[in-house]
C-alpha cells in the first residue's frame, strides 16, 4: 500500500508578520509538524489558502488533514488579540470550508492549537474573549510545561493509557464552549479544556503541540501514528 498522504495547511505571513500584500509574502508550516508526520508514515502535503472550488480536488488527493498552529501572530498584542477570524481572515475562510467538507468527506482530521481551536468554532462551539494565563512556557516545546487530565474511553487515553499527561503550552485563548457531538477529552488542573474528539467522526484537536514533544515522548509520537492508521484505513487510496 501506498503511503498515505496527509494534507498539512499553513498559514500566510501577510495574514501573521505583516508583509505588505504587494510582495504577497509566502506560506509556511513549522518543520516539527512535516517530521511528525514523515516520522509516522505519511507524506506531508502542504495545502496553502485556494480558491473554494478547488477544495474537493484537494480532498480527493489526501487521505486525512492536519490542520497546524497558529503561524504565530506578531503583528497583535496579548492585551489587544482580535478573534481567530480576524487575526487570520483569508486563512480562516479557507480552513473553515476545508474543515467542513473533510469531515463530509469522512477524512481523518487532527488539529494541533490553533487548528484545535478552529475545531471549535466551525463545529459550533465557542473561545472566550479573555486572555488566559499560566499557558504559554518560556521554554523549549520538548519540555513539558503542565498535567491534563484524560478522560477515560477516550482517543488520547487509549494512547497515553493513564489519566494523567505532562503536556507542553502555547496559548492564550481557550475553549470556552465545546461543540455538540464533541467531548472534551483533556483538561488542564485550572479547567481550560486541551483536548477534544468527535464523537460520530475521527476528528481529534489537541490546544497543547505533541509534533514538539514527539523526539522525547513516545505517547506523543503515537497520536501521529494513529492518526496515519486512520488514515490509511478511510483515505481514498486502496
Amino acid at each position: 500500500m501506498d503511503k498515505p498522504k496527509i494534507g498539512v495547511t499553513t498559514a500566510w505571513s501577510v495574514e501573521t508578520w505583516g508583509d505588505s500584500i504587494e510582495s504577497r509574502g509566502y506560506n509556511y508550516v513549522g518543520r516539527t509538524y512535516i517530521e511528525a508526520i514523515i516520522s509516522a508514515g505519511g507524506i506531508p502535503i502542504l495545502i496553502p489558502q485556494v480558491d473554494h472550488d478547488d477544495i474537493d480536488e484537494i480532498l480527493a488527493s489526501v487521505d486525512g488533514i492536519l490542520f497546524t498552529g497558529g503561524g504565530d501572530a506578531k503583528k497583535f498584542s496579548k492585551d489587544d488579540l482580535p478573534g481567530l477570524k480576524e487575526q487570520q481572515p483569508t486563512r480562516y475562510d479557507f480552513e473553515a470550508k476545508l474543515l467542513k467538507s473533510a469531515k463530509e468527506a469522512n477524512k481523518p482530521i487532527l488539529g494541533i492549537c490553533r487548528g484545535f481551536q478552529m475545531i471549535i468554532e466551525v463545529f459550533g462551539g465557542s473561545l472566550s474573549a479573555s486572555v488566559v494565563d499560566g499557558h504559554k512556557q518560556n521554554i523549549y516545546g520538548g519540555k513539558p510545561w503542565h498535567e491534563v487530565s484524560i478522560k477515560e474511553g477516550s482517543f488520547l487515553y487509549s494512547i497515553v493509557n493513564d489519566k494523567k499527561w505532562d503536556v507542553n503550552s502555547f496559548h492564550i485563548q481557550k475553549v470556552e464552549k465545546v461543540p455538540d457531538n464533541f467531548i472534551a477529552t483533556a483538561v488542564a488542573n485550572d479547567g481550560v479544556i486541551e483536548a477534544v474528539e468527535s464523537i460520530d467522526a475521527f476528528i481529534v484537536g489537541t490546544q497543547f503541540h505533541p509534533e514538539e514533544l514527539l523526539w522525547g515522548d513516545k505517547r506523543a509520537e503515537l497520536v501521529f501514528e494513529k492518526f496515519i492508521e486512520k488514515c490509511k484505513k478511510g483515505g481514498c487510496h486502496d
